[in-house]
């Protein structure tokens, strides 16, 4: 049997930004073993019951590399040491609110991750992460790692798509952050967008079950004229999104899903996940922190500053977004091809010797990120 474990809390917030990597995840091995059905569990679930001897694969996508991952975040087994050989970590995520860049040079492994994190490593040849700092802690800490960034960027039926951009925009989809110390930033971006795009059709949008501080938010557009929708649960809903030509928000699955359809945004980085993003190469464009330096006041600034490149990429049709691109096509071909195409072959893909050939001295990319981006 194959598993995977899913970050997706169906019976908590219901985060559709975690449907969409699960999603992801199980699309990019169905291209190429249209018959892989994984039990999915959630992270939380012990897999005791399970007998390890009938398992051929354990996927985890977005696995958290932050101390004590393992049994606290993902409990799987009460011992992995001798199935780890058959678990695949990937597309590995690093949480912290305080969003800068010594933040991840200071953090501090404990003895029990630092061997769990090896572990895996060493069973699979490598930890891929979500972003570069991910990517340049580990190795700081002598645990192997590469670079494969956020599973929901790719869609192998999307990789080479000419980006066309909106004649116009006519539709503007705001996304609700999650920290409640934004709610002044937030409201002084959405007025800024209610100015610009007068004519157009505004949605500020849920990506979870909405509670208190987003429904505040919520409230404060609608005052302003947007039309309030609630996309959480299951990626399918991200539909909506389809008809939608401008993402700007707090949300970093709104803005990936954007990307990954080939459509532009612009995000607000409130906290590690998407500050790590917008120092990875060139997935830097359209993206501004909503925090000082210091990683925890915020930039008052922050909103001018993105509703700014918005006019200037619509007076240029969104130049810097071809670059962007190709940016994430050059990454999938050298980090995401490979790694999955290694994983379906364990579980039986069937490709020709010399295909095999090129998979072995193309490896997982392990060290392409450092020249693709610092480029």
């Amino acid at each position: 049997m194959d598993i995977l474990l899913t970050t997706y809390p169906r019976h908590k917030s219901k985060n559709v930004g975690d449907s969409l990597i699960t999603d992801s995840a199980i699309k990019l091995v169905r291209y190429r073993v249209p018959s892989y059905d994984p039990d999915i569990y959630f992270r939380e679930d012990s897999l005791e019951g399970i007998d390890k001897e009938e398992v051929r694969t354990i996927l985890i996508p977005g696995f958290s590399v932050n101390n004590d991952t393992y049994p606290s975040l993902f409990k799987m087994y009460s011992d992995i040491t001798d199935i780890s050989n058959k678990i695949y970590v990937t597309g590995c995520s690093f949480q912290n609110l305080v969003a800068n860049v010594d933040t991840y040079k200071n953090y501090e492994y404990n003895k029990e991750t630092k061997e769990i994190l090896q572990l895996l490593a060493n069973s699979s040849g490598t930890i891929p992460c979500r972003d570069q700092l991910i990517h340049e802690m580990l190795i700081r800490n002598n645990i192997r790692a590469s670079y494969i960034g956020d599973l929901a960027l790719y869609d192998d039926e999307k990789i080479t798509e000419k980006f066309v951009p909106p004649e116009s925009v006519k539709s503007v989809a705001f996304t609700i952050q999650h920290n409640t110390k934004f709610l002044s930033q937030s409201k002084k971006l959405l007025s800024l967008i209610k100015r610009e795009f007068s004519d157009s059709d505004l949605y500020v949008v849920h990506h979870s079950k909405p509670n208190k501080i987003p429904k505040l938010i919520a409230d404060y557009a609608v005052s302003l004229g947007f039309i309030e929708k609630d996309i959480s649960g299951d990626s399918e809903h991200l539909k909506f999104y389809e008809d939608i030509d401008l993402h700007i928000g707090y949300r970093l699955h709104g803005h990936i899903h954007f990307l990954r359809n080939r459509k532009p945004s612009f995000l607000m980085a409130e906290d590690c996940r998407s500050f790590g993003i917008s120092k990875t190469g060139l997935l830097k464009t359209g993206i501004f922190e909503a925090m000082e330096n210091d990683g925890i006041s915020v930039r008052d600034v922050a909103p001018y500053e993105l509703m700014k490149s918005v006019r200037s990429n619509i007076k240029s049709q969104y130049h810097d977004y071809n670059k962007l691109f190709s940016y994430i096509d050059e990454v999938y071909y050298e980090c995401v091809r490979p790694f999955f195409d290694q994983f379906c072959i364990k579980i039986g893909w069937k490709i020709s010797f010399w295909e095999k050939l090129g998979l072995y001295f193309r490896g997982f990319g392990e060290n392409i990120s450092y020249f693709k981006n610092n480029r």
